[in-house]
């Protein structure tokens, strides 16, 4: 029976750099499902690198939008792969209880099993998502089986622990991992990829969810020139100005003048990193009430100095 392990989590929590850690660790024929919000699949790439297969699905959720072409997915994995583990990792804005309770389905049920889903929580950003996303977000952390917090090593103790009482409140039940991933151990990773669930088990959140997707929106483009490192930076630095619209996540690929970029920007923070992609430039934006003329003209190479 193949194991069936979920990594989920908001926009830039972190889910793909615990990924790569997880499928290093486990043994076996695995396979990933990677489920991207925008139209173009950047993630998949990232773990296509590292050697592993990857089935990606784009332009959706896999909890709504895309629910049945998932189910379909997921039983075609098996068949044809014969993997003795499956990753998934969800969009940032999946609902996690609707993707576990896929697994409830008999013809899933009995060709898999789920092991804990995983939630990646962003300790910095936390307070801030939990109130402007309230339900929604309270979903992923209310169906996690374990809660594995991000960025703790940038925070204060004491503002740690308010965190940890909050995510206690929405879940009192998930295990809660509240160190640097550095210093996680092989009986961590073990209890992240083989601790058992029950679909059944769940707990309910009053209230009306599942309306973010319809308020977020995603802008997908090709950088059409070189960047440099200079003027990505300037980009980067801009994405909080409020005429591009609210932007909660960009990531992507760009030509630089001394060869490939990496990028990846969460809610005014951001990265930038030497990347073997080849020729592929291309840039995933995430956030509400896009300005998509103004975003085109910047990210051109002719908006430097337009903010």
């Amino acid at each position: 029976m193949t194991q069936v392990h979920i990594v989920s989590g908001f926009l830039g929590a972190g889910k793909t750099t615990l990924l790569l850690k997880l499928l290093a660790f486990v043994e076996g024929n695995k396979v990933i499902i990677e489920n991207e919000f925008g139209e173009v699949g950047i993630d998949g790439d990232v773990l296509q690198r590292a050697n592993y297969d990857v089935v990606e699905m784009v332009q959706g959720c896999i909890c709504c939008s895309m629910r049945a072409n998932f189910e379909a997915m997921l039983l075609s994995v098996i068949e044809d792969y014969h993997p003795e583990h499956i990753f998934i990792e969800p969009t940032g804005i999946g609902m996690l209880s609707q993707i576990t309770a896929l697994f409830k389905r008999k013809d899933i049920a009995d060709r898999c099993s789920l092991t804990m889903p995983i939630v990646v929580v962003d300790a910095l950003d936390y307070l801030m998502l939990v109130e402007d996303f309230g339900l929604f977000y309270k979903d992923q952390i209310a169906h996690a089986g374990i809660i594995v917090l991000s960025k703790i090593q940038l925070m204060r103790e004491d503002n740690l622990d308010v965190i940890i009482k909050s995510l206690r409140s929405i879940n009192p039940q998930a295990d809660i991992m509240a160190r640097d991933w550095e210093q996680f151990s092989e009986l961590d990773y073990w209890e992240l990829t083989n601790t058992e669930f029950d679909p059944e088990k769940t707990i309910r959140i009053r209230g009306a969810i599942g309306v973010l997707s319809g308020n977020l929106q995603s802008y997908s483009l090709t950088a059409p020139r070189r960047i440099n490192r200079e003027n990505l930076q300037y980009i980067l630095d801009n994405l909080q100005n409020k005429q591009l619209g609210r932007i909660v996540r960009a990531k992507g690929f760009v030509e630089g003048d001394d060869g490939p970029l990496e990028f990846n920007y969460v809610n005014g923070r951001y990265t930038i990193n030497d990347n073997s992609l080849g020729n592929s430039s291309r840039v995933c934006i995430i956030g509400s009430n896009l300005n998509r003329d103004m975003l085109s003209v910047i990210w051109s190479g002719d908006g430097v100095g337009v903010l």
